[in-house]
Protein backbone atom coordinates (compact mmCIF):
# COMPACT_ATOMS: atom_id res chain seq x y z
CA UNK A 1 0.00 0.00 0.00
CA UNK A 2 2.79 2.22 -0.12
CA UNK A 3 1.36 4.43 -2.72
CA UNK A 4 -0.99 4.96 -0.48
CA UNK A 5 0.59 6.16 2.52
CA UNK A 6 -1.40 8.75 4.53
CA UNK A 7 -0.38 11.51 6.90
CA UNK A 8 -1.64 12.49 10.40
CA UNK A 9 -0.28 15.71 11.67
CA UNK A 10 3.63 15.64 10.17
CA UNK A 11 3.53 12.19 10.74
CA UNK A 12 3.26 9.69 7.89
CA UNK A 13 1.65 6.10 8.16
CA UNK A 14 2.07 3.53 5.69
CA UNK A 15 -1.53 2.97 5.73
CA UNK A 16 -4.59 4.63 7.80
CA UNK A 17 -5.08 1.65 10.09
CA UNK A 18 -4.42 1.41 14.11
CA UNK A 19 -5.06 -0.46 16.51
CA UNK A 20 -6.65 1.12 19.71
CA UNK A 21 -5.58 1.35 22.90
CA UNK A 22 -6.21 -1.33 25.73
CA UNK A 23 -7.47 -3.49 23.02
CA UNK A 24 -5.11 -5.92 22.54
CA UNK A 25 -1.64 -7.46 24.55
CA UNK A 26 1.67 -8.84 23.10
CA UNK A 27 -0.22 -12.01 22.22
CA UNK A 28 -1.38 -10.01 18.90
CA UNK A 29 1.16 -10.69 17.60
CA UNK A 30 0.69 -14.62 16.97
CA UNK A 31 -2.52 -13.48 15.70
CA UNK A 32 -1.56 -11.03 12.89
CA UNK A 33 1.73 -9.59 11.18
CA UNK A 34 1.64 -5.93 13.21
CA UNK A 35 4.11 -4.93 10.41
CA UNK A 36 1.55 -4.70 7.93
CA UNK A 37 -0.41 -1.95 10.26
CA UNK A 38 -0.33 2.09 9.72
CA UNK A 39 0.17 2.11 13.88
CA UNK A 40 -1.08 0.58 17.35
CA UNK A 41 -1.78 2.88 20.39
CA UNK A 42 -0.22 1.04 23.34
CA UNK A 43 -2.49 0.51 26.57
CA UNK A 44 -2.76 3.40 28.49
CA UNK A 45 0.64 4.03 31.08
CA UNK A 46 -0.13 5.79 34.19
CA UNK A 47 3.01 7.40 36.05
CA UNK A 48 2.61 4.18 38.83
CA UNK A 49 1.22 0.88 38.55
CA UNK A 50 -2.63 0.17 38.66
CA UNK A 51 -4.48 -2.79 39.59
CA UNK A 52 -7.17 -1.72 37.73
CA UNK A 53 -10.81 -2.10 39.08
CA UNK A 54 -12.62 -5.07 40.55
CA UNK A 55 -13.73 -8.07 38.99
CA UNK A 56 -15.63 -8.60 36.61
CA UNK A 57 -14.63 -5.30 34.85
CA UNK A 58 -15.62 -6.47 31.39
CA UNK A 59 -18.58 -8.66 30.04
CA UNK A 60 -19.71 -9.24 26.95
CA UNK A 61 -23.31 -7.76 25.87
CA UNK A 62 -25.64 -8.55 23.35
CA UNK A 63 -24.42 -6.00 20.88
CA UNK A 64 -20.94 -5.06 22.51
CA UNK A 65 -18.51 -4.94 25.23
CA UNK A 66 -19.32 -2.75 28.54
CA UNK A 67 -15.76 -2.69 30.65
CA UNK A 68 -14.89 -0.53 33.33
CA UNK A 69 -11.20 -2.46 33.78
CA UNK A 70 -9.55 1.20 35.02
CA UNK A 71 -6.22 1.57 32.97
CA UNK A 72 -4.33 -1.43 34.81
CA UNK A 73 -1.13 -0.94 33.88
CA UNK A 74 2.12 -1.71 35.57
CA UNK A 75 3.15 2.13 35.59
CA UNK A 76 5.71 4.31 33.34
CA UNK A 77 9.09 2.85 34.37
CA UNK A 78 8.03 -0.34 33.10
CA UNK A 79 6.39 0.91 29.93
CA UNK A 80 9.63 2.26 29.60
CA UNK A 81 11.79 -0.60 30.13
CA UNK A 82 9.87 -3.30 28.54
CA UNK A 83 6.71 -2.47 26.91
CA UNK A 84 7.83 0.55 24.31
CA UNK A 85 10.72 -1.54 23.27
CA UNK A 86 9.16 -4.48 21.96
CA UNK A 87 6.37 -2.63 20.20
CA UNK A 88 9.34 -0.65 18.94
CA UNK A 89 10.20 -3.74 16.87
CA UNK A 90 8.01 -3.63 14.03
CA UNK A 91 7.53 -1.87 11.24
CA UNK A 92 5.09 0.67 12.32
CA UNK A 93 4.17 3.74 14.16
CA UNK A 94 3.74 3.34 18.15
CA UNK A 95 1.47 5.96 19.82
CA UNK A 96 1.96 5.93 23.28
CA UNK A 97 -1.58 6.56 25.28
CA UNK A 98 -0.78 8.69 28.63
CA UNK A 99 -3.90 9.08 31.40
CA UNK A 100 -3.66 10.47 34.60
CA UNK A 101 -5.77 11.95 38.01
CA UNK A 102 -4.02 15.42 37.74
CA UNK A 103 -2.55 17.89 35.74
CA UNK A 104 0.88 17.43 36.98
CA UNK A 105 0.36 13.76 36.62
CA UNK A 106 -0.04 14.28 32.70
CA UNK A 107 2.84 16.44 32.70
CA UNK A 108 5.34 14.54 33.52
CA UNK A 109 4.58 11.51 31.44
CA UNK A 110 4.74 14.17 28.46
CA UNK A 111 7.99 15.25 29.77
CA UNK A 112 9.26 11.43 30.42
CA UNK A 113 8.04 10.83 26.71
CA UNK A 114 8.96 13.34 24.84
CA UNK A 115 12.30 11.92 24.15
CA UNK A 116 11.05 8.33 23.52
CA UNK A 117 8.15 8.02 21.39
CA UNK A 118 6.83 10.11 17.76
CA UNK A 119 3.92 10.59 18.85
CA UNK A 120 1.44 10.58 22.13
CA UNK A 121 -2.22 9.96 22.63
CA UNK A 122 -3.73 12.03 25.65
CA UNK A 123 -6.41 10.07 26.92
CA UNK A 124 -8.78 12.44 28.88
CA UNK A 125 -11.52 9.78 28.02
CA UNK A 126 -11.50 7.09 30.46
CA UNK A 127 -14.79 6.41 32.26
CA UNK A 128 -13.79 3.79 34.60
CA UNK A 129 -11.21 5.64 37.07
CA UNK A 130 -12.08 8.63 39.83
CA UNK A 131 -11.47 11.81 37.94
CA UNK A 132 -11.22 9.80 34.39
CA UNK A 133 -13.25 12.47 32.87
CA UNK A 134 -12.71 15.73 34.49
CA UNK A 135 -10.70 17.51 32.07
CA UNK A 136 -12.25 15.86 29.20
CA UNK A 137 -15.82 17.20 29.32
CA UNK A 138 -14.29 20.74 30.74
CA UNK A 139 -13.26 22.58 27.42
CA UNK A 140 -11.71 25.02 30.06
CA UNK A 141 -9.88 22.56 32.13
CA UNK A 142 -8.93 20.49 28.70
CA UNK A 143 -7.31 23.63 27.10
CA UNK A 144 -5.20 24.60 29.78
CA UNK A 145 -3.96 21.09 29.93
CA UNK A 146 -3.22 20.51 26.25
CA UNK A 147 -1.29 24.00 26.17
CA UNK A 148 0.65 22.60 29.22
CA UNK A 149 1.39 19.64 27.73
CA UNK A 150 2.29 20.91 24.65
CA UNK A 151 5.08 23.16 25.46
CA UNK A 152 7.08 19.98 26.71
CA UNK A 153 6.03 17.51 24.40
CA UNK A 154 7.48 18.65 21.04
CA UNK A 155 6.35 15.40 18.31
CA UNK A 156 2.77 15.11 17.40
CA UNK A 157 0.29 15.53 20.08
CA UNK A 158 -3.54 13.48 19.84
CA UNK A 159 -5.62 14.30 22.27
CA UNK A 160 -8.29 11.21 22.46
CA UNK A 161 -11.49 12.86 23.24
CA UNK A 162 -14.93 11.01 24.99
CA UNK A 163 -18.45 11.13 23.28
CA UNK A 164 -20.01 11.88 27.04
CA UNK A 165 -20.51 15.48 26.48
CA UNK A 166 -23.09 17.46 25.18
CA UNK A 167 -21.28 19.12 22.13
CA UNK A 168 -18.28 17.29 21.15
CA UNK A 169 -17.13 20.41 18.93
CA UNK A 170 -16.81 22.50 22.30
CA UNK A 171 -14.04 20.12 23.56
CA UNK A 172 -12.44 19.60 20.06
CA UNK A 173 -11.81 23.32 19.64
CA UNK A 174 -10.37 23.37 23.31
CA UNK A 175 -8.44 20.85 22.41
CA UNK A 176 -7.06 22.19 19.35
CA UNK A 177 -6.49 25.53 20.58
CA UNK A 178 -4.82 23.94 22.92
CA UNK A 179 -2.05 22.78 20.61
CA UNK A 180 -3.06 19.12 19.82
CA UNK A 181 -2.06 18.04 16.04
CA UNK A 182 -4.75 15.22 15.77
CA UNK A 183 -8.05 14.40 17.49
CA UNK A 184 -9.10 10.75 18.33
CA UNK A 185 -12.51 10.24 18.13
CA UNK A 186 -14.49 8.51 20.06
CA UNK A 187 -13.82 6.85 23.44
CA UNK A 188 -16.75 4.77 25.15
CA UNK A 189 -19.90 5.70 25.71
CA UNK A 190 -20.87 5.20 29.20
CA UNK A 191 -23.21 2.39 29.46
CA UNK A 192 -24.97 0.25 31.90
CA UNK A 193 -26.08 -3.59 32.19
CA UNK A 194 -28.11 -5.72 35.40
CA UNK A 195 -28.18 -8.90 36.11
CA UNK A 196 -31.84 -8.97 36.63
CA UNK A 197 -31.97 -12.42 38.64
CA UNK A 198 -29.31 -11.33 40.65
CA UNK A 199 -31.48 -8.02 40.97
CA UNK A 200 -27.62 -6.22 40.41
CA UNK A 201 -25.03 -4.52 38.22
CA UNK A 202 -23.16 -6.30 36.08
CA UNK A 203 -20.01 -4.76 36.41
CA UNK A 204 -18.57 -4.25 39.79
CA UNK A 205 -17.97 -0.73 39.63
CA UNK A 206 -21.98 -0.85 38.09
CA UNK A 207 -21.42 1.96 35.20
CA UNK A 208 -18.53 1.29 32.30
CA UNK A 209 -17.43 1.89 29.17
CA UNK A 210 -20.08 0.46 26.12
CA UNK A 211 -18.14 -0.24 22.62
CA UNK A 212 -18.69 -2.40 19.56
CA UNK A 213 -20.86 -2.08 16.48
CA UNK A 214 -24.19 -0.76 18.61
CA UNK A 215 -21.62 2.62 18.75
CA UNK A 216 -20.60 3.12 15.08
CA UNK A 217 -23.38 5.32 14.22
CA UNK A 218 -22.54 7.35 17.00
CA UNK A 219 -19.00 7.43 16.94
CA UNK A 220 -19.44 8.28 13.37
CA UNK A 221 -21.32 11.57 13.95
CA UNK A 222 -18.96 12.61 16.05
CA UNK A 223 -16.07 12.12 13.10
CA UNK A 224 -18.56 14.27 10.85
CA UNK A 225 -19.51 16.92 13.22
CA UNK A 226 -15.69 17.98 14.18
CA UNK A 227 -14.05 17.29 10.90
CA UNK A 228 -17.26 19.61 9.25
CA UNK A 229 -16.23 21.85 12.06
CA UNK A 230 -12.78 22.09 11.48
CA UNK A 231 -11.11 20.22 9.26
CA UNK A 232 -9.00 19.04 11.58
CA UNK A 233 -7.00 15.61 11.58
CA UNK A 234 -9.05 12.99 13.03
CA UNK A 235 -8.37 9.38 13.80
CA UNK A 236 -12.00 7.86 13.66
CA UNK A 237 -13.70 4.66 15.82
CA UNK A 238 -16.14 2.85 17.66
CA UNK A 239 -17.75 -0.37 16.48
CA UNK A 240 -15.49 -0.48 13.01
CA UNK A 241 -15.80 -4.45 12.66
CA UNK A 242 -15.50 -4.40 9.08
CA UNK A 243 -13.65 -2.55 5.58
CA UNK A 244 -17.02 -0.90 4.93
CA UNK A 245 -17.09 0.35 8.90
CA UNK A 246 -13.74 1.94 8.47
CA UNK A 247 -14.29 3.47 5.07
CA UNK A 248 -17.80 4.90 6.14
CA UNK A 249 -15.00 6.84 8.97
CA UNK A 250 -12.80 8.05 5.98
CA UNK A 251 -15.65 9.65 4.34
CA UNK A 252 -17.11 11.30 7.45
CA UNK A 253 -13.68 13.03 7.55
CA UNK A 254 -11.09 10.55 9.42
CA UNK A 255 -7.72 10.28 7.89
CA UNK A 256 -7.19 6.54 10.10
CA UNK A 257 -9.07 4.51 11.59
CA UNK A 258 -8.84 2.46 14.95
CA UNK A 259 -9.88 -0.56 15.57
CA UNK A 260 -10.49 -1.78 19.05
CA UNK A 261 -13.71 -4.43 20.01
CA UNK A 262 -13.26 -5.92 17.38
CA UNK A 263 -9.66 -7.38 17.97
CA UNK A 264 -11.40 -9.17 20.67
CA UNK A 265 -13.91 -11.35 18.50
CA UNK A 266 -11.48 -11.70 14.86
CA UNK A 267 -8.22 -10.42 15.68
CA UNK A 268 -7.03 -9.96 11.85
CA UNK A 269 -10.08 -7.45 11.56
CA UNK A 270 -7.19 -4.96 11.17
CA UNK A 271 -5.00 -6.81 8.64
CA UNK A 272 -7.74 -7.69 6.39
CA UNK A 273 -9.32 -3.81 6.67
CA UNK A 274 -5.46 -3.20 5.35
CA UNK A 275 -5.85 -5.39 2.50
CA UNK A 276 -9.46 -4.18 1.48
CA UNK A 277 -8.30 -0.87 1.50
CA UNK A 278 -5.65 -1.56 -1.38
CA UNK A 279 -8.35 -3.34 -3.28
CA UNK A 280 -10.51 -0.41 -3.07
CA UNK A 281 -7.71 2.46 -3.99
CA UNK A 282 -6.74 0.26 -6.91
CA UNK A 283 -10.34 -0.73 -8.36
CA UNK A 284 -11.30 2.63 -7.76
CA UNK A 285 -8.36 4.00 -8.92
CA UNK A 286 -7.95 6.57 -6.08
CA UNK A 287 -3.94 7.73 -5.25
CA UNK A 288 -4.79 9.56 -2.53
CA UNK A 289 -7.15 9.07 0.80
CA UNK A 290 -7.68 12.93 0.30
CA UNK A 291 -9.90 12.29 -2.53
CA UNK A 292 -12.96 10.56 -0.52
CA UNK A 293 -11.79 11.91 3.29
CA UNK A 294 -14.89 13.95 4.43
CA UNK A 295 -16.58 13.39 1.08
CA UNK A 296 -19.98 13.89 2.72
Amino acid sequence: MSEYKIQLGKLELKNPVILASGTFDKNIVNKINVNELGGIVTKTVTLKPRLGNPLPHIIKTKYGFLNSVGLKNQGLKNYLKEELPFWQKFDTLVITSIGGHSEDEFIQLAKYLNAETEALEVNVSCPNIKNGLIFGTDPELLQKLITKIRKIYHKILIVKLTPNVTDITETARATLEGGADVLSLTNTFLGLEIDNQKRKAKLAKIIGGYSGPAIKPLALRCVWQVYKNFKCPIIGGGGIADFNDALDFIMAGASAVSIGSANYLKPDTSTKIVKSFEKYFRKNKIKNINQIKGII
